[in-house]
């Protein structure tokens, strides 16, 4: 599976011959992407018998050859909100900066206009060792809200997955809180978009601690309200409780990035959401923060391999469900299918 990047002709071009402004770009198109043009098969057949951009494309990349899909972007322009439907995609379109900046905002997609194409949107990094007891605030900035100044690119959809994430508590005074929630709650409330037009999907996959059914469906509601609480438009919100051997890693995929943290996810004590719990490090990375070929699996191939085993795993759970099997091997809550299915975008994407 490849990256996809839906472009018009004349922009396509130009990156390919003004290559120099924008190396990124041309380094994605050439060995990390398949490319869909504006243009149908007639056109991207005269395109490759002349001396043009495309041919030149053709030849530098071993012989790839661009995707003629006029028909689809023809949908696209009488259907914006269609671009939600590629959420990992990117799209260089005909339209103003400010109206591409709206669609990325409206929608959570990445959309680029002609007049400003921005090179370093999908190579952003971001490391920190964070030690036992240390606070961290600036000011009002606190926690998650300190710790997160990261330029996050758009996005619609999130999955987390963390075995130990939702059974965590921490005892202050005589009561035990939930330490998943109180970070969860305050981690989405720094990366979540503060507008869409779309609702925003959330997944969220921990093991349960071999706590029972009405715990599991009592934290489900909580975390449900209590993120919904967050923005104003509709956030649809499913928690799968799982025990699996293939999910050890702490991660929380975005459309176009990776993040991961070493020791989970319940980073700050919920006794200030600012106090380091224990020895951690986090790091997030963008698809393309390193373009060389040399160097292993780039952040999206590494996506498309943790959602395909996320989406298998949650798929043998459903169907478990489904069968009526009496054997508790987890639960499926909130907002997924009434099958049990998942709704997330980015586990339907792979």
């Amino acid at each position: 599976m490849m990256f996809t990047v839906f472009a018009e002709k004349d922009i396509f071009e130009d990156i390919l011959i003004d290559n120099i402004k924008t190396p990124n770009w041309f380094s994605i198109f050439c060995n990390h992407s398949d490319i869909c043009l504006n243009i149908t098969d007639i056109e991207l057949d005269f395109e490759l018998s002349i001396d043009s951009p495309i041919s030149y494309f053709y030849r530098i990349t071993g012989g790839k050859e661009p995707k003629a899909l006029s028909g689809f972007f023809q949908d696209i322009y009488a259907d914006k909100s269609m671009i939600s439907e590629c959420p990992r995609s990117v799209f260089f379109l005909n339209y103003p900066k400010v109206e591409a900046d709206l669609l990325q905002s409206n929608y959570g997609v990445i959309v680029q206009s002609r007049e400003a194409i921005i090179d370093n949107v999908l190579t952003g990094s971001f490391k920190r060792k964070l030690f036992k007891d240390e606070v961290i605030e600036e000011g009002l900035d606190i926690g998650w809200k300190h710790l997160l100044r990261f330029n996050f690119p758009p996005s619609n959809s999130i999955v987390i997955s963390d075995n130990y994430l939702l059974p965590s508590t921490e005892r202050i005074g005589i009561k035990n809180v939930n330490l998943g929630k109180s970070n969860l709650i305050k981690l989405l409330d720094v990366i979540l978009p503060q507008n869409l037009l779309i609702p925003f999907h959330i997944l969220i996959i921990s093991e349960h601690g071999n706590r029972d059914e009405i715990w599991r469906q009592n934290l489900a509601t909580e975390l449900d309200k209590g993120i919904k609480l967050l923005r104003n438009y509709n956030i649809v919100v499913e928690i799968v409780y799982i025990k699996s051997e293939d999910l050890h890693e702490r991660l929380l995929l975005m459309n176009y990035l990776n993040s991961t943290c070493e020791h989970g996810f319940c980073v700050f004590k919920a006794k200030d959401d600012k106090t380091v719990s224990m020895v951690n490090k986090l790091q997030i990375n963008s698809y393309y923060s390193s373009l060389e070929n040399s160097q292993g699996d780039s952040e999206f191939q590494l996506a498309v391999k943790d959602l395909s085993l996320i989406k298998s795993v949650c798929n043998q759970l459903t169907t478990h469900i489904q069968n009526g099997n009496p054997f508790d091997k987890g639960s499926i809550l909130g907002d997924c299918n009434p099958d049990k299915t998942i709704v997330n975008r980015l586990i339907n994407d792979v």
